[in-house]
């Protein structure tokens, strides 16, 4: 893995060849665009989090560190899989939408955080990180997150699906 001090020090020239590759163009260099999964708040705490995590921990599990996250957030490491959009709606009135799009930002920013570093996503975040962006792009998450413009956030979000299946 590549070793930097801090997020900023990782840009398209100094990420791992990989993720150069993948994401020419792409908005998730972008640390301060609310689009980018590096770029929302939670994105921007995951990534940073993350690289603290593999620079004192190189060699314990990325699990580790996601169940570490979430007990943080006190959110459950469960629903992954929701996709359901009866489900779904009953999940964001729950907690104002807290749990399910807070995990999901996470483990978003998680995946590419992964592949600027690593140049590869560990499998079951990759799976996890997949369900997360096809959840946002669904018309219950987009609604209620009240954005505006999603039909283009629909398409950015099947770009970045696109990088992760590349991956």
């Amino acid at each position: 893995m590549l070793q930097f001090a801090n997020i900023w020090e990782v840009t398209p020239e100094t990420a791992h060849p990989r993720a150069r590759q993948l994401l020419a163009e792409s908005v998730v260099w972008d640390y301060s665009d609310e689009d980018s999964p590096l770029g929302n708040d939670i994105g921007a705490d995951t990534f940073a989090g993350y690289l603290a995590f593999r620079t004192a921990q190189p060699a314990t599990a990325v699990q580790r560190f996601v169940h570490d996250e979430l007990a943080s957030f006190d959110i459950a490491d469960t629903d992954w899989d929701l996709l359901d959009p009866g489900c779904l709606q009953a999940a964001l009135d729950t907690d104002s939408g807290f749990s399910v799009l807070r995990r999901d930002d996470f483990i978003i920013g998680l995946a590419f955080a992964q592949l600027l570093l690593e140049g590869a996503v560990d499998a079951e975040v990759k799976r996890r990180a997949l369900l997360a962006l096809r959840r946002q792009a669904t018309d219950v998450v987009l609604s209620f997150r009240r954005g505006g413009g999603e039909d283009a956030r629909k398409s950015q979000l099947a770009g970045f699906e696109r990088v992760l299946e590349a991956v």
